[in-house]
């Protein structure tokens, strides 16, 4: 009993912290007028709760259809094409859950839309959400990962550390630096949609994961396009969040004011 209630707080751990690290990170980009951590952590939460949910419910109700041997749309959409896994794999990475995810997540930065006061608001809003989406994301993938040992989990919770959970931080502050944006314009008379920023974040977070499945894409040399994935995801990632973090730091200096004396 004590044994299991170790490797929980040890998942828990693992998959909370640096996504924490990484909030505080993005919050103190800026030196001035920073978001308060009450906020923040209540865009964490929707994206822990809400995003997720809607996430799950979603992709698995567009999967059911596509594949449930009861439904009408099933029958259809596969008639040229018998049953395969890696298909189906490909269009739940690349396709399903890109849209979905990214379109549940936006809905945390709508929930913040009020305490968006500065454009870069939105980048940071954008993040939380997203960072709170990837915890519990977290979570789930280092239970999962806990049946292969101790050396399987702690590797996925390195790599999800470095890959997964900036790519989901990065792709939100994208949507909230366009609903940030289309807020602004509205202000001074201008009609901006946010909804291609929303399709660049789905495009991103799609090539990302066709990064992360190459090794079952190639199955011939997996070992091989699994790693070469591997490196891509985490350039890709890397690479977002830290453009992210330059454009939330070029917005906040835009504006002279006196840095503030405690977080």
């Amino acid at each position: 009993m004590a044994s299991e209630v170790l490797f929980i707080f040890v998942i828990l751990f693992l998959a909370l912290a640096p996504p924490l690290v990484y909030l505080i990170w993005v919050r103190d980009t800026e030196i001035c007028r920073r978001e308060p951590y009450s906020a923040l952590l209540r865009a964490f939460l929707f994206g822990g709760t809400v995003s997720i949910a809607i996430s799950y419910f979603g992709e698995s109700l567009i999967m059911n259809l596509l594949y449930s041997s009861g439904s009408p749309l099933a029958r259809g959409f596969w008639n040229f094409q018998p049953f395969d896994p890696t298909l189906e794999t490909l269009l739940l990475a690349v396709i399903v859950a890109p849209i979905i995810e990214e379109s549940a997540k936006a809905l945390g930065v709508l929930n913040s839309y009020p305490r968006l006061l500065e454009v870069e608001d939105g980048m940071v809003y954008g993040a939380a959400v997203g960072l709170g989406f990837a915890a519990v994301e977290n979570i789930l993938y280092l239970f999962s990962a806990l049946v292969g040992g101790v050396e399987l989990l702690l590797m996925t919770a390195a790599l999800r550390a470095v890959t997964s959970t900036i790519l989901h931080a990065s792709s939100t502050a994208i949507v909230g630096y366009g609903i940030a944006l289309s807020k602004f314009s509205r202000l001074r008379g201008v009609e901006k949609s946010w909804l291609p920023y929303l399709l660049i974040a789905i495009l991103l977070h799609a090539s990302f994961n066709l990064f992360a499945i190459l090794g079952v894409l190639f199955q011939s040399n997996a070992d091989l396009f699994s790693l070469i994935g591997l490196f891509l995801s985490f350039i890709l990632a890397a690479t977002a969040f830290t453009i992210m973090r330059q454009k939330i730091k070029r917005l906040d200096r835009s504006v002279p004011c006196i840095p503030e004396q405690s977080p």
